[in-house]
C-alpha cells in the first residue's frame, strides 16, 4: 500500500484518547486550580502570615510546580516514559491534598512539597502524551493536533472555571453557617459595604473552614487518576529508541533550540506580570474594591473574581479556535508569532487597568473597629468592574499566548527532546516566580499590614512598573520572533523536529 493511500485512510476526527486528556485534565486541574484559588487567602486570613509572607511561600510553590517538570520530562523520556510517570506522581499529588485539608502550618509546608511535585512532573508529560498519540494516531494532521491542544487547554478551565467558582463559596458559607448571630450580623454588614469576610471572621471557624473547602479538590484529583488510567489503551505506543543525528542536523537542532529558548526568555517577563493576579490582585480586591456585583444583592470574595480568567478562557478557546482553523486554516495570516505578540500585548494591557485602578484609590486609608478587630481601610474604593476588566484582558493575552506557545515548544523540539523542551517552557513560568520573590515586597498597598513594613511602591505605582515591563519584552519579541521563524523552518526541512 502506497504511503499516500495509507494517508488517505487516516480519519480527520479526533481519537478516543482526547476523552480521556480531556476529562482527566478537567478533573486534575479542577483539583489543582480549587486548591490554588483559595491558597492566598488561606495563608493570610486562617494561617495569620502577612502579604509578603505568603507570598515567600507561595511564590517557592509555584516555582516547584513549574521547575519540577524538568525532572518529569526527564524521567520520562529516559526511564519509565509518559503515562506511567503520570500515574506514579499523581499518588503523591492525592496524599498532598488530603494532607492540605488539615488546617495547621506544619501540614501544610509537606502537603505544598507533594503537590509541587506531583503537580509540576505530571504537567509536561500529558501534554507530550497527547502529541505523541496524535502523531501515531493521525499523522501529519497538523491542524488535528493544534486543535487537539486548545480542547485540552480549554479542559484545564473548565476544571478551573468551576474549582474557582465554588470552592470561596463553600468556605464563606461554612463561615456565615457556623459563627455567633452577633458575629454574622457584623458579617452581612461587612458583605452589604462589599467588603471581605475574612479578615473579621474568628480564625478558628475560617481555619475550619478552609479544611471543608480544601476536600473538594482532593477527591477531584482522586477522580482524575482514574480517569486518566482507565484510557491506557488508547494512548501513543512509548518507545526510547535514540536516533543518531549528522552534525549538520545536530547544528540546525541547537540554532533552533536556541533561538526557541530566546523566546523562553521573554516569556519569562509574560509570566512576571501574569503571575500577580492570584496574588497581589487578590490584596488589591480585597483592600480596594468594592466587592458588590452590579445590579444584584451579591458580595463575591477577593479571591473568586479569579473565576472569571478561567470562564474566559472557556469562552475563548472555541471561539479561536473556530476562527483559526475556519478564516485561517494554515495560518498564514494569523501565525502563530503573531498570536504570541498579541498575548504579550493584551498581558501589559491588563496589568495596565489594575494600574489605573490603584492610581484611582491609593493613599486614601483610615483606621476603623469592625467587630473586635481594629484595622485601615481604604476610604475610596473602585467598582469590582476594575479588576474584573483586567482578568478578562489579561485572559485574552493567556489564551493566545500560552496555547500557542505551548503547541510552538512541542513542535519545534527535535524528536528525542519534546519532554525536556516542553518542560523547558514550564519552567519559564518558575523562573517568572523567583523573580518575583525579588519584585513582589515592592508592593506597599497592603493594609493590612503595618504601614512601616510596607513596599516603597504603592499599588498604581507598582502595576504600572510591571506593565511597562511586559510591553518592553512585546518589543524585544518582534526581533527574537523572526529570528525563530526562519531557524524552525530550516530544521522542519531537515526533518529534526
Amino acid at each position: 500500500m502506497s504511503t499516500n493511500a495509507a494517508e488517505a485512510k487516516t480519519p480527520d476526527t479526533h481519537p478516543p484518547a482526547i476523552w480521556f486528556f480531556f476529562w482527566g485534565e478537567f478533573a486534575e486541574r479542577c483539583s489543582y486550580y480549587g486548591m490554588r484559588a483559595i491558597l492566598f487567602a488561606y495563608l493570610t486570613s486562617a494561617l495569620l502570615f502577612t502579604d509578603a509572607q505568603a507570598n515567600l511561600i507561595y511564590f517557592p510553590f509555584k516555582m516547584g510546580c513549574y521547575f519540577l517538570p524538568l525532572l518529569g520530562g526527564y524521567i520520562a523520556d529516559r526511564w519509565l516514559g509518559r503515562y506511567w510517570t503520570i500515574v506514579g506522581f499523581s499518588l503523591p499529588y492525592v496524599v498532598g491534598q488530603f494532607l492540605l485539608t488539615y488546617p495547621d502550618a506544619y501540614a501544610m509546608y509537606p502537603a505544598l512539597f507533594l503537590l509541587a511535585g506531583g503537580s509540576g512532573v505530571i504537567k509536561p508529560n500529558i501534554s507530550t502524551l497527547l502529541g505523541q498519540t496524535y502523531d501515531e494516531k493521525r499523522p501529519g494532521n497538523e491542524r488535528l493536533r493544534r486543535s487537539a491542544f486548545l480542547w485540552f487547554y480549554l479542559s484545564i478551565n473548565i476544571g478551573a472555571v468551576i474549582s474557582m467558582l465554588a470552592l470561596p463559596e463553600i468556605r464563606n458559607q461554612y463561615i456565615r453557617t457556623h459563627v455567633s448571630p452577633e458575629v454574622l450580623m457584623v458579617l452581612q454588614e461587612a458583605e452589604a459595604r462589599g467588603d471581605d469576610i475574612l479578615n473579621i471572621a474568628p480564625n478558628e471557624i475560617v481555619r475550619a473552614a478552609n479544611s471543608v473547602a480544601f476536600q473538594f479538590p482532593a477527591w477531584l484529583m482522586v477522580g482524575s487518576l482514574v480517569l486518566f488510567a482507565a484510557g491506557k489503551r488508547f494512548y501513543a505506543k512509548e518507545s526510547f529508541e535514540r536516533h543518531e543525528l549528522t552534525e549538520e542536523q545536530k547544528l540546525l537542532r541547537w540554532k533552533t533550540l536556541t533561538s526557541l529558548f530566546g523566546i523562553f526568555a521573554l516569556v519569562v517577563i509574560f509570566w512576571l506580570g501574569y503571575e500577580h493576579n492570584d496574588t497581589l490582585w487578590i490584596a488589591f480586591n480585597r483592600d480596594y474594591v468594592d466587592l458588590r456585583l452590579p445590579f444584584v444583592s451579591k458580595t463575591v470574595a477577593p479571591d473568586q473574581l479569579q473565576m472569571l480568567n478561567a470562564l474566559f478562557v472557556v469562552i475563548l478557546v472555541p471561539v479561536f479556535n473556530f476562527i483559526f482553523s475556519r478564516r485561517d486554516p494554515d495560518a498564514k495570516f494569523y501565525t502563530p508569532m503573531r498570536k504570541v505578540l498579541a498575548g504579550f500585548l493584551l498581558t501589559a494591557a491588563a496589568v495596565g487597568v489594575m494600574s489605573l485602578a490603584g492610581f484611582l484609590v491609593q493613599g486614601q486609608v483610615e483606621t476603623v473597629t469592625r467587630g473586635d478587630k481594629i484595622m485601615e481601610v481604604s476610604t475610596v474604593k473602585v467598582s469590582v468592574w476594575w479588576p474584573a476588566i483586567a482578568y478578562i484582558v489579561l485572559t485574552f493575552g493567556e489564551v493566545l499566548l500560552y496555547g500557542t506557545m505551548l503547541e510552538i515548544a512541542y513542535a519545534a523540539a527535535p524528536k528525542s527532546m519534546k519532554g525536556f523542551v516542553t518542560a523547558c517552557f514550564l519552567v519559564t513560568n518558575a523562573i517568572a516566580n523567583l523573580c518575583n520573590m525579588a519584585w513582589t515586597p515592592m508592593y506597599g498597598g497592603s493594609l493590612t499590614v503595618a504601614p512601616e513594613k510596607r513596599g516603597p511602591f504603592l499599588p498604581g505605582e507598582f502595576f504600572g512598573i510591571t506593565a511597562a515591563v511586559v510591553l518592553f519584552a512585546a518589543i524585544a519579541f518582534l526581533f527574537i520572533g523572526k529570528k525563530f521563524e526562519r531557524s524552525h523552518a530550516d530544521a522542519t526541512a531537515a526533518g529534526i523536529t
